[in-house]
């Protein structure tokens, strides 16, 4: 983290502190509060005996590594059901992370996050004496196992010729990248939530994503999901986790509502079909909401008209006022992260283009967003079962790669053309000798301690840009000034697995959003069949339901909210985030019969430090008489290594992946290793 936190980061800690010191100014009161949580009963998540929530506050006062933040526990104060011998370090920030192939990678954990900095702190500004070479050489390796970097092996095995060999790094204990999913067991039956990418729109069947897609084995591109049971009449429910067409509901909470004489927060259902009737907002407030429900201004053609070219020389939040005719405080109070939340910032820090980036890859389908039952999880499996057939048991197709578990052995067998080693973080990588003539590359990865070199051909950087620029030694200026425009932010996906939703359709309602706390929506949703264990659901189904939190700080640059978010997200232990959950939903649905100690029967944190691309203004087309940073880096090789990674494109969308890594294996292919 950053020497010093900003002082938006420290008040908040303050805040933080001072609240939950008037909370539990006495142990006699503090336990019962706790108690009625559920803080004390043995779900699926790990209890901490010495993460007491008065440490937890004090924790985000300073810019502390996670290092840092497990070394300020309390004293063991054991309570009734807490498990002793759980009080690790890596309980404390990890936290519970569910059964089956990814128990040990629910997003950043401590283990990936303290290799990563080792790299920010310098301690491979140069090549250890005690590295070990393997004595490897591989034709292309791929640093970064997300789908990008999946694909990119893929894609090379297939157009690189027979007696080629890839080897793809990759730093987590299983490949994915953000593309990975959580499993709980609730009363006997496998819930599943994504811990990142989700969304999967149908593409054009003769498109390079289609025929990818059909090559992979994913020959069904419309998907089959869960059924209604009876005996409660039916209620629309949504296929993914965001909020669509299904009945949902705004929550204005006690800050809200307390101005209106409703400290207790105020629920408005059928929110825009009742004009906002009853919210406890201004009347410019409820006016200007509305009006931000038209879509009335013109929209760019193709990229690069210019409407386009205008947008990416302002903010999103410059171009909703001016698109709605609404003002700032408006903006951000209400759709700061509605708008930009798939950009991972608020709309004050992004480029107007974002509101239309998407629309490059293609229509979304009249009829809605098909998700897997795990997010696009589903695409890297299939993805890693094509490339390494061994790696999943059962056919490549959808239903077997959902169900059936990795084999890790298979994954890194020694002569394989094609391998993936895991927990391997690449550290250094530079050309031997001048990148114009050098005829290979030295590429180091830490594992288990220690450090390792192996040797290729060609290499493709698929990770994402913080790491790329940080480790590749010879990178040249005008590519390192590239990356210097490219601003990554987090985000934290909570999955929280209930005993059931009657509580929500009691209010007649699947989904919510909210303007105050952790997060600001979910959304119940009907799983595709395809890896659900049960066929239908009701309002009594135990469920997942995820709430993705953004970090934004309004009226910071994107790089300087991107620090201040990781340092809050990092320095707040997972009990901290276990009790505001718990919080909540106490004050949204107690009212309608939710108990957090009986229904919540787990929750897992999947923390990513630099989920996003939060491309600035300038980033699409350039500035200042510069390219754009995407195109610098696209355009063609350094030496003997290409870049991939979605967010050259400036679209978080796994397509954008896929792409990116098809033209980077190309470059390689016809400019490199043309011998």
């Amino acid at each position: 983290m950053q020497a010093k936190l900003p002082k938006q980061t420290k008040g908040r800690g303050q805040k933080l502190r001072r609240r939950l010191t008037d909370q539990e100014s006495s142990c006699s009161d503090h336990a019962p509060r706790m108690n009625a949580l559920g803080m004390n009963q043995g779900i699926t998540r790990r209890d901490f005996l010495n993460a007491t929530l008065l440490a937890s506050g004090g924790l985000l006062l300073n810019p502390l590594s996670p290092a840092d933040l497990l070394a300020e526990k309390m004293p063991a104060r054991p309570s009734p059901g807490l498990n002793p011998g759980s009080d690790t370090n890596d309980d404390v920030f990890t936290g519970y992370g569910g059964v089956g192939d990814y128990a040990n990678s629910n997003g950043n954990t401590l283990a990936v996050l303290t290799a990563g900095h080792q790299i920010r702190d310098g301690a491979f500004e140069s090549l250890p004496a005690s590295v070990i070479d393997t004595g490897e050489t591989y034709d292309c390796v791929v640093v970064g196992g997300g789908i990008s970097g999946l694909a990119a092996a893929l894609i090379f095995q297939r157009k690189a010729g027979p007696g080629k060999t890839c080897l793809v790094l990759d730093n987590h204990p299983i490949f994915g990248g953000e593309a990975k999913r959580n499993e709980f067991v609730v009363d006997g039956q496998r819930l599943i939530g994504h811990q990142g990418s989700a969304l999967f729109w149908p593409p054009f069947p003769h498109s390079f994503i289609g025929r990818f897609y059909d090559s992979i084995g994913l020959k069904a591109p419309r998907l089959e999901y869960q059924k209604w049971a009876g005996p409660a009449p039916e209620i629309p429910l949504a296929r993914t986790p965001y909020l669509g067409s299904a009945p949902y509901g705004l929550y204005f909470g006690p800050k809200m509502g307390a101005k209106f004489g409703q400290p207790q927060g105020v629920w408005v259902t059928d929110p825009w079909g009742k004009k906002l009737e009853g919210a406890p907002i201004s009347a410019k407030a409820r006016e200007e909401l509305l009006r931000s429900q038209s879509t009335d201004s013109p929209k760019p053609q193709y990229r690069g008209d210019a409407i386009s070219r205008r947008l990416d020389t302002i903010t999103l939040e410059d171009h909703l006022m001016e698109r709605h005719g609404i003002g700032r405080e408006t903006v951000r109070t209400f759709l700061l992260t509605d708008e930009g939340g798939g950009f991972g910032l608020g709309a004050d820090a992004l480029s107007g283009y974002t509101a239309y980036a998407f629309d490059e890859l293609g229509p979304i389908p009249d009829d809605g967003t098909e998700m897997f039952p795990d997010g696009n999880s589903a695409i890297a499996r299939l993805i890693a079962k094509t490339l390494i057939p061994e790696s999943i048991a059962g056919a490549p197709s959808l239903e077997d790669v959902c169900r059936n578990h990795v084999n890790f052995a298979a994954l890194d067998r020694p002569g394989a053309a094609a391998r993936i080693r895991l927990d391997s973080t690449a550290v250094w990588i530079k050309h031997d000798g001048d990148p114009a003539k050098s005829e290979s590359v030295t590429i180091a990865y830490t594992r288990g301690g220690k450090t390792y070199r192996v040797k290729a051909r060609s290499v493709v950087m698929a990770g994402g840009s913080w790491t790329t620029r940080n480790i590749v030694r010879d990178l040249p200026d005008d590519r390192k000034d590239a990356y210097a425009q490219f601003h990554r932010s987090p985000c934290m996906v909570a999955n929280v697995a209930v005993r059931n939703w009657r509580f929500l359709y009691k209010m007649g309602i699947s989904g919510c959003q909210w303007y105050e706390g952790l997060g600001n929506y979910m959304q119940v949703r009907k799983l595709a069949l395809c890896g659900a264990d049960s066929p239908t659901i009701s309002p009594d189904s135990p469920i997942v339901l995820t709430i993705k939190v953004l970090y934004p700080y309004p009226g910071k640059t994107a790089e300087q909210q991107g620090h201040m978010g990781r340092a809050e997200m990092i320095s707040t232990p997972f009990r901290e985030y276990e009790r505001q959950i718990r919080q909540q939903f106490t004050d949204m649905f107690a009212r309608s019969g939710f108990d957090s100690s009986r229904d919540i029967a787990g929750i897992i944190l999947n923390r990513w430090g630099h989920a996003y691309a939060s491309p600035a203004p300038g980033f699409y087309f350039g500035k200042d008489g510069k390219p754009a940073p995407g195109d610098v880096l696209r355009a063609a090789p350094f030496g003997r290594i290409s870049f991939a990674n979605t967010d050259l494109s400036g679209t978080p969308d796994h397509k954008s992946s896929i792409l990116e890594a098809d033209r980077a294996v190309e470059q390689l292919l016809n400019l490199v290793l043309t011998e």
